[in-house]
């Protein structure tokens, strides 16, 4: 989960099961788009999909800012599910985890209970579960 309006690099690049150009912030979220257009049992997915500003964080210490959610995905059984791209050294972040738990809590309040993250593996610049 990261903020709507990015002031970093972006990557985008054309993916058969992403619609639109895909817009990465970094490469934890580049090496997890690839990896789910790879993998047979995803029919389609939204990179940066908006988190509506109906979400119950007030007990968060987020500031007001419109969030985006890394990829909603869809499978090819129907269901939905949705993944947070992260990096293994940010994960001790506590403002990190106050945006993981804004992304769950608003998904869930959309009846998506497939929720997780996916990280970078240890040493590498590569994106796993």
């Amino acid at each position: 989960m990261r903020k709507q309006i990015q002031k970093d690099r972006c990557s985008k690049i054309m993916l058969s099961k992403c619609k639109s150009v895909c817009r990465l912030y970094d490469k934890v979220q580049l090496a997890a788009a690839r990896m789910l257009d790879a993998e047979p049992s995803v029919c389609s997915f939204v990179c940066n999909v908006p988190v509506g500003i109906d979400v119950p964080a007030d007990d968060l210490n987020l500031p007001s800012e419109t969030y985006t959610t890394d990829f909603v995905i869809q499978y090819n059984d129907g269901h939905t599910a949705v993944r947070e791209a992260v990096f293994r050294a940010h994960l001790n972040r506590p403002s990190l985890a106050e945006k993981l738990e804004l992304s769950r809590r608003y998904w869930q309040g959309q009846g998506v209970s497939d929720w997780g993250i996916i990280i970078d593996k240890e040493g590498e610049n590569n994106a796993g579960k």
